[in-house]
C-alpha cells in the first residue's frame, strides 16, 4: 500500500464542506479516499467514508472518475453508492452523480447550482426514526419521485408530487394501515414543512373507524414548524372532495405529548359521510342502518383543559334509524357545551320529530348545556298528534355520571288515542290521554314520576300512579305502575279487540303491576261492571265460546238449543288475578273452592260462566288470550 496524503481536516471557503481525518492511497491501480466523516455548513454529516475509484485517475487538482464505489454511515445506517465524478479543485466546481446498488436511488450534485437531487424508482423505504424505533419492522412503502435540495438557500422540496404505494404499519390492532397509495408534495424552509398528500387507495383501522381510501379518497395538507427544544406545532386540513372537510391544530412536546389547541369537522354531505364512514362507527353503539342527509359541523378547542369547549352545528339535517324508531327532518340550530365554564345557550329546531315512535311536529328547544348540567330554557311545547305535551321544567345533572339526575314538570294536553295507536299498529281506540306530571325525578336507573297520568278511553277514565321506569334502555327494563280505571264503555272495548261484543260500563284496578324486560311478571287486579242506569248489560254468543277457549272454564253454548240465541243477558261480570312467580290466582264472584263465577246471568235464557281452575301458568293464559281467533 501506497499511503500518498494524510490530513485530519480539509475546508473549502467558497462551499462550507468539512472533512475530518481524510487518508488517501491506492491498491494497484485502484485509488482509495477513507475519511472519518464529511459534513456541510452542520446541516448533514456521514461517517465512516470509504472511495474507490478502480482506475488510474488524478486526485489533485483535476479529479474525474465514471465508475466509483463509495460507502458511508449515515443515521446509524451503512449506504453503498456507484458515482461518477468530476471534481475541479481550482475552479471549485463539483459535479457527481450517484446510484444505490440496486439502483433504486440515485443523486445528482451540482456545485454552479448547489443543489442536489434525489431520484427514486421503486424505493422501497423501512424509515428509521427514533419515535419509529420500537415498530421500525412496521413499517414500509415504496416512493417514485425526484426532490430537490438547495444548499444555499437550505429549501428541500419534491420536484413534482411524489408517488408513494405499499404503505403498511401497525401499531396495535386498533392502528392499522394497509397498502395506502397516493402522493406527497412538499417543501422544507427555514425549520418549516409544508405538505400536501393526497391518499386514494388503501385501507385504515383506526379505533373503531376503519376507512377504504378507494371508495373514499382524501387530501391531507398542513404545515409543520420546528422549535429549538424539538418540539413542534402542526396545522392541517383533511378534505373529501364530496363530504368532508376536518382541520385541527397540534401542539407536540419533546417527550411526543400531544394537545390539539382546535378541531373542526364539516360533513357536506353526511348522505356520503355516513354511507363510507359514519355507518360502521354508529354500529358498535347499537345505531346502525341510520340514514342521513344535509349537514352538520362539530368544533372544539382546548381551553384550560383538552377539548373542552364544543359547538355543534345543524344545517337541514335529516336522521332516520328505524330500529330506535328515531327520524328528524329538517333540523337547524347551534348547540354549545363548556366544561368548566357557562356555556352560551344553545337553540336547535326541526320541521318534524319521531321519537320512540312518537311524532312531534315543527317546534324548537331552547337550553343550556354546561358541564354536566342540562337545563331547559322557557316554557317547551312539543305538538304531538292533534295534542300538546307542555314542559315547564327539565332539568338533567351529572348527565356523564351512571349517578345521573333528572326532574321534570310537565301536562299532556289531550291527544287522540285514535291517532296513537293508529300510529302504533294496535286495534283504534277512541278517546284522549292527558294529565299533569308534575313531577319526575331521575336517579341512577330509576325514573319516578311524582304525580299522576289521566287518559279519557273509551268513554271512560284511567288514571295511572306510581310511575315507575328503571333501566328503561338498558338491560332487563322494569316498569312499575298502579293503574285504576272507571266506566269504560265494555261495547266499545270488546268491539276494538274483535271479541266478541260485550255491552255495559267496566270498571277495575291493577296495583302492584311490575313489567320486567317487557312481561308482567306481578300484578294485583281485578275488573267488573257495575250496572248503571240506562245501559244494557248482555253478552254475544261469539264473546261466551271465545272466553271458554281460554281453558278451564266452561259456558260454550255452540251445541245446545241456545245456539240459536246472539245475545244473553247478565247480572254481573267479575274477574281478578293475583300473579306471583309465573303463576295467577284467579277468582270472581261466588269464590268456592276451586270454583269461581266470571259471568253471572240474567233472565231467560240464563246463562253462567263458571271457572274450574284457580291457578294458571300465566304466560299459558297470554298466550290463549293474544292468539285467540277472534276475528272469526
Amino acid at each position: 500500500m501506497l499511503q500518498s496524503i494524510y490530513t485530519p481536516v480539509y475546508a473549502n471557503e467558497a462551499h462550507p464542506w468539512q472533512l475530518d481525518g481524510v487518508e488517501v492511497f491506492t491498491i494497484g491501480s485502484d485509488v482509495n479516499i477513507k475519511a472519518d466523516s464529511i459534513s456541510y455548513d452542520g446541516v448533514f454529516e456521514l461517517n465512516k467514508l470509504q472511495y474507490r475509484c478502480a482506475q488510474q485517475i488524478y486526485l489533485y487538482p483535476l479529479h474525474n472518475c465514471k465508475n466509483a464505489h463509495v460507502s458511508f454511515l449515515y443515521e446509524k445506517q451503512n449506504t453503498a453508492l456507484l458515482l461518477e465524478t468530476q471534481l475541479d479543485f481550482i475552479r471549485n466546481v463539483w459535479q457527481i452523480k450517484a446510484n444505490t446498488l440496486d439502483q433504486q436511488l440515485a443523486f445528482a450534485y451540482s456545485s454552479e447550482a448547489d443543489v442536489i437531487q434525489l431520484f427514486a424508482n421503486d424505493l422501497q423505504v423501512k424509515p428509521y426514526w427514533r419515535y419509529f424505533s420500537n415498530t421500525l419492522d412496521s413499517v414500509a412503502l415504496v416512493l417514485n419521485g425526484v426532490v430537490d435540495i438547495d444548499l444555499n438557500q437550505l429549501i428541500a422540496k419534491a420536484n413534482q408530487p411524489i408517488h408513494f404505494s405499499g404503505l403498511n404499519y401497525e401499531y396495535s390492532d386498533e392502528i392499522i394501515v394497509a397498502e395506502l397509495a397516493g402522493t406527497v408534495d412538499f417543501e422544507f424552509k427555514n425549520k418549516q414543512l409544508a405538505f400536501d398528500i393526497k391518499i386514494d387507495s388503501g385501507e385504515m383501522l383506526y379505533d373503531q373507524l376503519y376507512v377504504d381510501f378507494s371508495d373514499y379518497p382524501i387530501r391531507l395538507d398542513g404545515s409543520v414548524v420546528m422549535f429549538v427544544d424539538n418540539s413542534f406545532d402542526i396545522q392541517f386540513k383533511i378534505t373529501n372532495q364530496q363530504s368532508l372537510s376536518l382541520m385541527s391544530s397540534v401542539h407536540i412536546d419533546k417527550e411526543m405529548g400531544w394537545r390539539f389547541s382546535e378541531l373542526s369537522v364539516d360533513v357536506i354531505d353526511s348522505h356520503h359521510f355516513n354511507q363510507l364512514i359514519l355507518n360502521n362507527v354508529l354500529g358498535i353503539y347499537g345505531f346502525g342502518n341510520s340514514e342521513m342527509s344535509g349537514g352538520f359541523k362539530i368544533s372544539t378547542s382546548s381551553g384550560s383543559d383538552d377539548f373542552d369547549q364544543w359547538k355543534l352545528e345543524f344545517n337541514d339535517f335529516y336522521l332516520l334509524n328505524s330500529k330506535r324508531k328515531i327520524e328528524v327532518e329538517a333540523l337547524e340550530g347551534t348547540v354549545f357545551w363548556n366544561k368548566s365554564q357557562i356555556s352560551k345557550d344553545s337553540i336547535i329546531r326541526w320541521q318534524s320529530l319521531l321519537f320512540a315512535g312518537m311524532p312531534v311536529n315543527a317546534s324548537q328547544l331552547e337550553f343550556n348545556f354546561s358541564a354536566d348540567n342540562f337545563n331547559v330554557i322557557n316554557v317547551l311545547e312539543l305538538p304531538v298528534f292533534d295534542g300538546l305535551i307542555k314542559i315547564d321544567e327539565l332539568g338533567i345533572s351529572a348527565v356523564f355520571s351512571p349517578a345521573v339526575e333528572m326532574n321534570l314538570k310537565a301536562v299532556v294536553l289531550p291527544i287522540s288515542l285514535k291517532l296513537i295507536t293508529e300510529k302504533l299498529g294496535w286495534p283504534p281506540m277512541s278517546g284522549y290521554i292527558s294529565g299533569n306530571i308534575p313531577g319526575m325525578v331521575k336517579k341512577g336507573n330509576v325514573i319516578k314520576f311524582l304525580g299522576g297520568l289521566n287518559l279519557t278511553v273509551f268513554e271512560g277514565s284511567m288514571r295511572v300512579d306510581n310511575l315507575s321506569l328503571e333501566r328503561l334502555f338498558g338491560v332487563a327494563p322494569v316498569i312499575a305502575a298502579d293503574v285504576k280505571f272507571e266506566d269504560f264503555n265494555l261495547a266499545m272495548l270488546t268491539d276494538t279487540f274483535g271479541f266478541g261484543q260485550i255491552t255495559g260500563r267496566l270498571f277495575g284496578e291493577v296495583n302492584k303491576l311490575r313489567i320486567t324486560n317487557w312481561k308482567t311478571d306481578r300484578l294485583d287486579a281485578e275488573v267488573y261492571t257495575v250496572k248503571t242506569k240506562g245501559v244494557k248489560q248482555t253478552i254475544s254468543q261469539k264473546a261466551i265460546d271465545n272466553i271458554s277457549s281460554l281453558g278451564g272454564i266452561k259456558g260454550a253454548i255452540s251445541k245446545t238449543f241456545l245456539r240459536f240465541f246472539d245475545d244473553f243477558r247478565y247480572k254481573k261480570i267479575k274477574l281478578s288475578c293475583k300473579l306471583h312467580n309465573a303463576v295467577c290466582q284467579i277468582g270472581g264472584l261466588k269464590n268456592q273452592n276451586n270454583q269461581f263465577v266470571i259471568v253471572e246471568g240474567g233472565g231467560i235464557p240464563k246463562i253462567n260462566i263458571v271457572g274450574y281452575v284457580r291457578s294458571i301458568n300465566w304466560e299459558e293464559f297470554i298466550d290463549r288470550l293474544l292468539n285467540a281467533n277472534y276475528g272469526n
